[in-house]
């Protein structure tokens, strides 16, 4: 908590907190202690069962899932600390309904995600430690696989590792069904609903007295409610990322691209005095095959200029928008810095070289001919 407090706040402070790298530690650091801690789990488990103990392994899988909470910790807590200043971009004053209702949705998030994980918590005591243990060991391997590819992404983009094209296409597809590993899980939640619920239904009414069956009765009682409260949380989850995200980005539509041509030289010429006004300007040149390369151009500062393509290594072409003073990601809702548009990274417009001459900016035709593969 600390660490995820502190990177917060250089985070939001200054420019030496580089998310990429923080996550890639993490994350990598995750990889390196799960297989120990799932083997130790399961061996402190077949002790359990042979109501046996094992001093040093017990000890050793304390430390390992601590180690591993303590990952988890780190890796998302940053979120939590910083989506609150998110909340009044491009907001002239926090004095409105706008961001009451985004406050109301975050504070609202968190409760609901306690309330699942308190009862989830309740369920799991109910059941069987075999079926408990083997449920949440496939969890832990669905968030590694899940890390696997966050790494790999992380790798690519950042130049770690060379271009491979399988793999891109795989964290391209991760990244174009965001909500895929969220299913997943839904599924798992689902999946202990349901059984402590048939455990209800099977569970027989017996006992040496009333107040017994009284008992057992209200044990039944208390796990359908456990049951519905996660079916309950379930759907408010599945309701809030798949149709409520519809409602809230439907509206959010790239301007279409301004046609433009090669000139008699062979050259790309935009005029200056066309993109000096600080907004996005977004242009489509057609290439030899008839794919259309989209490519914006922004002024930054009195005399630099930020340009690329209107797509980047992580969410391929779903291209950019002007909210305010800020330029948007449309896919992945992630505020670029102007600064940095121009330079590789992240979720930053991938780079394209130009030239300034004469009042025009020159862009030569092979350079978008050679990333047309992105808008295909």
């Amino acid at each position: 908590m600390v660490v995820a407090f502190i990177y917060a706040i250089l985070k939001r402070n200054t420019g030496y907190a580089v998310r990429e790298f923080y996550d890639l530690t993490l994350l990598s650091t995750w990889v390196i202690l799960i297989l120990p801690t799932l083997i130790l789990s399961w061996v402190c488990f077949v002790y359990q069962k042979k109501k046996q103990s094992h001093f040093v392994v017990t000890r050793l899988f304390n430390v390992a899932i601590t180690l591993c909470l303590a990952v988890v910790v780190a890796l998302f807590m940053p979120n939590l600390f910083l989506y609150p200043f998110e909340f009044g971009v491009g907001m002239e004053s926090i004095f409105n309904t706008d961001y009451l209702y985004k406050s109301v949705g975050y504070w609202l998030a968190i409760m609901i995600m306690l309330i699942i994980a308190m009862f989830v918590y309740r369920v799991c005591k109910q059941l069987s430690n075999t079926f408990v243990v083997a449920l949440v060991s496939l969890a832990l391997v669905i968030f590694t696989i899940q890390n696997f590819i966050t790494i790999a992404q992380i790798l690519i983009v950042r130049r770690f590792i060379a271009y491979q094209q399988w793999l891109m296409d795989l964290v391209i597809f991760v990244l174009s069904h965001v909500n895929f590993f969220i299913f997943i899980f839904i599924i798992v939640s689902l999946v202990l609903a349901f059984v402590i619920y048939l455990k209800g239904k099977t569970t027989p009414l017996n006992g040496q007295n009333p107040a017994q069956i009284r008992r057992i009765k209200a044990n039944i009682r208390r796990d359908r409610r456990a049951s519905l409260v996660i079916l309950a949380g379930v759907a408010i989850t599945a309701y809030t990322i798949t149709r409520a995200r519809y409602i809230y980005e439907k509206g959010v539509e790239i301007s279409p691209a301004e046609p433009i041509t090669a000139s008699n030289n062979g050259l790309i010429l935009v005029p200056l005095d066309k993109v000096n006004d600080g907004n996005l300007h977004r242009f489509g040149y057609e290439t030899h095959d008839g794919t259309i390369v989209r490519f914006i151009i922004i002024k930054k500062s009195e005399n630099a200029y930020g340009v690329g393509l209107d797509a980047c290594d992580i969410c391929g072409a779903s291209g950019y928008y002007q909210r305010g003073d800020q330029v948007v990601c449309s896919l992945c809702d992630v505020v670029m810095n102007i600064a940095t548009i121009g330079f590789p990274g992240g979720c930053n417009p991938v780079p394209l070289k130009f030239d300034i001459i004469d009042g025009n900016m020159l862009i030569k035709p092979m350079h978008l001919e050679a990333e047309k593969h992105r808008f295909k």
